[in-house]
């Protein structure tokens, strides 16, 4: 399936201007309609506390409420003017818990892009993509914080490791690797990563199928360990996207010892395609 439907969410930030940024660029490569998606977080007051507010005050608060969302959307629309984009733009403003409003949003689009938001470890974020990639059912592109956003080299990188979340990302990202003229297959070479090397020479066979220029790249992990292996290599290469898998392991063990999907988008310099 053709990419023809892209979101992005949006919330006004300079983080979510690179991703919206990044997501002009595929729309216009891909002749795909952009949709803007605001997920806000509803006032909440303790109960005793509303019970003796007035109505004009309540009022007052749900003026300010959709005044605060016309903004969103007016920022949003501006700076597509700004960056000259003239395909089809739609906009969507939810009130909810912003992962859960846009774990559904994200579930009738193609893709969803969003920035990083915010700092890393920071438990206050609103939104989470290391939890709403299990919760979407689709393919996110992350966009690192302060991304300088440039023009397609059309060279992408696989992370590969032979398991069920890295053919999911291979397959969703697919429709993004048949259009790149180069191709890595990056493989961690290490005692945790055998698997990755046995098997990253079928994957690639499955590629060339596609018509995709793809190779093997073996990289050792390193002190670094398997993030550390992926994120240097993206440093060095500056592909213009990273595709992998999310938690090949369980989410519970790395949210507890550390894991790759974590610490990449922790650290990640380059847009990350993930799935699970």
């Amino acid at each position: 399936m053709a990419i023809k439907d892209l979101a992005v969410a949006y919330n006004g930030s300079a983080n979510a201007d690179a991703a919206l940024q990044y997501a002009v660029q595929m729309c216009g490569k891909y002749g795909a309609d952009l949709t803007g998606v605001w997920a806000k977080s509803p006032v909440r007051f303790e109960g005793k506390v509303e019970r003796w507010m007035s109505k004009s005050v309540l009022q007052s608060i749900a003026d300010a409420e959709a005044e605060a969302g016309r903004a969103v959307e007016a920022a949003f629309r501006e700076r597509l003017q700004a960056l000259g984009f003239a395909g089809p733009v739609h906009w969507v403003g939810e009130e909810g818990q912003p992962n859960a409003v846009l774990a559904r949003r994200a579930r009738f689009h193609d893709i969803l892009l969003l920035g990083q938001f915010s700092a890393p470890g920071d438990a206050r974020r609103p939104v989470r993509a290391e939890d709403l990639v299990l919760r979407a059912g689709r393919p996110l592109i992350v966009v690192p914080n302060n991304y300088p956003v440039r023009p397609f080299k059309e060279h992408a990188v696989v992370a590969w490791d032979g398991s069920r979340p890295a053919a999911r990302a291979l397959s969703d990202g697919m429709q993004i690797l048949e259009t790149k003229r180069r191709l890595d297959v990056l493989t961690i070479v290490g005692d945790e990563a055998k698997r990755s090397a046995s098997t990253a020479p079928d994957a690639v066979a499955h590629l060339k199928r596609h018509g995709i220029d793809a190779r093997v790249v073996e990289v050792p992990a390193g002190r670094g360990g398997v993030a550390g292996a992926i994120l240097g290599y993206c440093k060095e290469h500056d592909p213009d996207v990273l595709i992998m898998g999310a938690y090949g392991h369980a989410k519970l063990r790395e949210d507890l010892f550390g894991g790759t999907t974590r610490v990449i988008l922790e650290n990640m310099a380059s847009p990350v395609l993930m799935a699970h």
